[in-house]
C-alpha cells in the first residue's frame, strides 16, 4: 500500500490519467504503483508509454526495459520499446526487439507492420514487404498495412500487385489521400493516364496539398 492505494489502484488510476491525457499525473500514478510493487510489470508498460505520450523516449525505453526484464513473455511490452527504438533512430537495435517480439507472439501485428515500416526507412523493401505480408494475414482490415505494402511493391516495381494493394486500402479507408495519389502514380506506370488522372483528382479532393504535386 502507497497513500492508502495498493499497486493495482495506483496502476488503474494511472491508466485512467493516461486515457485523458494527463500524463504528468498518469506517471505520478504509476510511480506509485511501483513504489508499492516494484516488480509490477504492467506499471512498468504503463509508465513507458505515457513517458512515450510525452516524447521522453530515452526514459521510456529504461521503463520498457524493466517491464520485459520482469516479464520477458510480454509480446506488446518487446513492441512498445522497439517503437522507442526507432523513435530514437536506432533502427537496427530496433528491428532486434521487433524480433524478439514476434518470437514471444508470431501473430502479434504491432511487431510485423512496426519492423515493416523500420525496413521500409532502411530502404530494404523486399524484407519490408515480407513483414508487411505478414500484418495483412494478421489483420486484413487494416488500411494502412495494405497502404505499406502497396508502397514496397510499387518501389519494387510490381505495379498490378501494387494496385491490389493500394485499391484494397482505399476499400477500407477511402478517404485516404496519399493511397489515392499512390495509386495515380502506379496508374502511371501501367500506361493508364486516363485512370492516373481520376486517382489523382480524388486525391487532391481530399488533401488539396497534392495539387501542387501535379504542377
Amino acid at each position: 500500500m502507497v497513500d492508502g492505494r495498493t499497486a493495482e489502484e495506483w496502476n488503474m488510476r494511472g491508466i485512467e490519467l493516461t486515457r485523458q491525457g494527463k500524463y504528468e499525473k498518469a506517471l505520478d500514478a504509476y510511480d506509485k504503483a511501483i513504489e508499492a510493487d516494484p516488480q509490477f510489470d504492467g506499471a512498468w508498460y504503463n509508465k513507458g508509454v505515457a513517458l512515450s505520450r510525452l516524447g521522453k523516449y530515452e526514459e521510456a525505453l529504461d521503463a520498457f526495459i524493466r517491464a520485459t526484464g520482469i516479464n520477458p513473455q510480454d509480446a506488446s511490452a518487446w513492441c512498445s520499446k522497439g517503437d522507442v527504438l526507432k523513435q530514437l533512430g536506432k533502427y537496427e537495435e530496433a528491428l532486434d526487439i521487433y524480433d524478439t517480439a514476434i518470437t514471444v507472439s508470431p501473430h502479434h501485428f504491432a511487431a510485423w507492420y512496426n519492423k515493416g515500416t523500420v525496413l521500409k526507412e532502411l530502404e530494404r523493401y523486399e524484407e519490408a514487404l515480407d513483414a508487411f505480408d505478414k500484418a495483412v494475414e494478421i489483420k486484413p482490415q487494416d488500411a494502412a498495412a495494405s497502404f505499406n505494402r502497396g508502397s514496397a511493391l510499387a518501389v519494387l516495381k510490381r505495379y498490378e500487385e501494387a494496385l491490389d494493394a493500394f485499391n484494397k486500402a482505399i476499400k477500407l479507408n477511402p478517404i485516404d489521400a496519399d493511397a489515392w495519389y499512390n495509386k495515380g502514380v502506379v496508374l502511371e506506370q501501367l500506361g493508364q493516364p486516363d485512370e492516373a488522372k481520376e486517382a489523382y483528382a480524388q486525391a487532391v479532393k481530399l488533401d488539396p496539398q497534392y495539387g501542387e504535386l501535379q504542377k
